[in-house]
């Protein structure tokens, strides 16, 4: 029987940790980071349900540290200039789910013992639109990252779906760029939005692409057990978060993961997302002598006469409509200037109120044209 002092000797599955985000439609974000467990006979099933009945209990030694959570979220109102709190902190109830990974009709699940807190206003809403992942920047960048054996995973309510492609699910080990988790959900259903409503193939591959994120703070979990950690700490990144330390890892997770922690931070890897393209403006992740998370800088053509600094956002908009025949697609916009896809959706957004620009919704895309523009029309 397992006691209040150590983990059930169980073999850690792959991803071992997963981080939640839940999305909600005001804003704040239900963080919930799982540690995972594999099940794979009876004698496994009472292990684990031996040690929750320890969590339900309250008999358990494994801590979560709100203090240094809350150093994040001073971090990310520094940086937004929003007004953030963590509540509703505490253990979730224990559970076993049927895993979909069990080949050759093994009989496999997963035991979860997990921890929720929920981080007001990390997200900002405006109109039918919900623009997320700014909080995670710094000066220096981003404090996400991924090691081996962590996934990133987010999720957003079933009325809203995504307006740009991007990935969603991410397994480590992973480094991010300073905008890549910048997401915009749109509301659908009500036809709401100057872009119209989304197309019933796009919200699938919103439903099917698994709405997910598992990085960051997940990345780097707060539960402590007396010196027994079970990842990497990439302090260097993220100095206030520690890793969550719930139970052992397989002997292999812990060659693959365990030499992370020698190194000064997560190791660049490959984006693991159901079939899920890297974002735009990118370098690829195979690209292994430049490293996964290299900045692309971009050079918008003007005249000569002109400085691009000069110009507002939506004169560079306009302009590069003008040299591109009047029709632009918006992911093609979000290349060509380097902005996030936050920042050109909510720009786009304020042009089309205003009438400087159009927006049409053509499957996956949106494209941009200047007022009066045939869309239909061919360059």
């Amino acid at each position: 029987m397992a006691t209040a002092q150590s983990d059930p000797p169980l073999e850690r599955p792959v991803p071992s940790q997963i981080i939640r985000l839940s999305v909600q439609d005001n804003g704040d974000v239900r963080w919930t980071f799982e540690s995972r467990f594999r099940i794979t006979s009876a004698e496994d099933k009472a292990l684990f349900e031996d040690y929750a009945e320890q969590f339900e209990a309250g008999r358990h030694d494994a801590t979560f540290d709100l203090d240094r959570f809350d150093e994040a979220r001073q971090t990310a109102e520094r940086t937004t200039g929003r007004d953030m709190s963590i509540e509703d902190a505490g253990w979730d109830e224990p559970r076993i789910v049927d895993s979909p990974s069990g080949a050759d009709g093994e009989d496999i699940r997963i035991g979860v013992i997990s921890y929720s807190v929920t981080w007001t206003n990390f997200a900002t809403v405006e109109d039918d639109r919900i623009y997320f992942g700014d909080a995670f920047r710094t000066d220096s960048g981003t404090w996400m990252g991924l090691y081996g054996g962590q996934r990133l995973v987010v999720e957003t309510q079933s009325n809203y779906a995504l307006e740009t492609p991007t990935p969603l699910t991410w397994d480590g080990p992973y480094e991010f760029t300073s905008d890549e988790l910048e997401i915009v959900f749109v509301q659908t259903g009500s036809g709401g939005g100057n872009g119209g409503p989304l197309d019933l193939s796009w919200w699938w591959l919103l439903v099917i692409g698994g709405i997910v994120v598992t990085a960051g703070i997940g990345g780097y979990l707060l539960f402590r057990r007396d010196g027994l950690s079970d990842l990497p700490i990439p302090t260097e990144r993220f100095p206030v978060l520690e890793s969550i330390g719930i139970g052992g890892r397989s002997a292999s997770e812990r060659t693959s993961s365990g030499d992370a922690s020698d190194g000064p931070g997560p190791a660049t890897g490959a984006a693991s997302s159901t079939s899920q393209a890297p974002a735009p403006g990118r370098t690829s992740i195979d690209d292994s002598d430049t490293g996964s998370g290299t900045r692309l800088e971009f050079e918008e053509q003007v005249a000569d006469d002109i400085d691009p600094e000069l110009l507002s956002d939506e004169e560079r908009v306009l302009r590069l409509l003008e040299r591109n025949g009047g029709r632009m697609k918006q992911a093609t916009i979000v290349s060509e200037t380097g902005w996030s896809n936050a920042k050109v959706s909510q720009l786009l957004s304020k042009m089309d109120d205003d009438d400087e620009i159009e927006k049409l919704r053509i499957g996956r895309e949106n494209l941009i044209t200047l007022p009066g523009v045939d869309p239909t029309e061919t360059n």
